[in-house]
């Protein structure tokens, strides 16, 4: 009977500052703001608990609402990290590790060494970076002297960092 008592005699203080406490605290897990939320609401529920204690609790009492506290906000944070390892958290920007380049991304790309020497024409403007229609097919590409008109005949000198190096060329 003494367990059911921490609870049924509780005031509206106790109750309100543990539940913003445990609020706060799953905000931000969600929102990482540099620890604010997460601070707020351990400070908050820690609150909760000492007016709790205040309003009359005994040893055994005290000593089983932190331990529920606690157990609650255990249970919170092995319940979100989970789900940002493996669940829908996970799946969201938050947690995602990802990188939009190519694992190999700075190793020489065969099918672009073969465009050296070919010529083609400047789709837009290529004002140091744009794009050129080569063989067929449109490509970015940089040039490496500096701006050329858009429609220009160009050709490709070489591949720097997988990346199509042009000039102006006169045909």
């Amino acid at each position: 009977m003494e367990f059911v008592t921490i609870f049924t005699q509780m005031g509206w203080l106790p109750i309100v500052l543990l539940s913003v406490g445990l609020i706060l605290f799953l905000i931000e897990i969600f929102v990482p703001a540099y620890g604010i939320f997460g601070i707020l609401g351990i400070v908050s529920a820690v609150a909760g608990v000492i007016i709790r204690i205040v309003e009359g609790l005994n040893f055994v009492q005290s000593l089983t609402l932190i331990l529920i506290v606690i157990g609650a906000f255990g249970v919170a944070s092995i319940f979100l990290i989970l789900s940002g390892r493996f669940g829908i958290i996970g799946a969201t920007g938050l947690f995602e590790n990802k990188s939009t380049l190519r694992k190999d991304y700075t190793k020489p790309d065969k099918r672009l060494r073969k465009l050296v020497g070919k010529s083609g024409k400047t789709v837009g403007v290529l004002n140091l970076g744009g794009k050129a229609k080569i063989r067929g097919r449109i490509y970015d590409v940089m040039s490496i002297n500096s701006y050329i008109e858009s429609g220009a005949n160009i050709k490709v000198v070489e591949i720097k960092n997988n990346q199509i190096m042009v000039r102006k060329w006169f045909e």
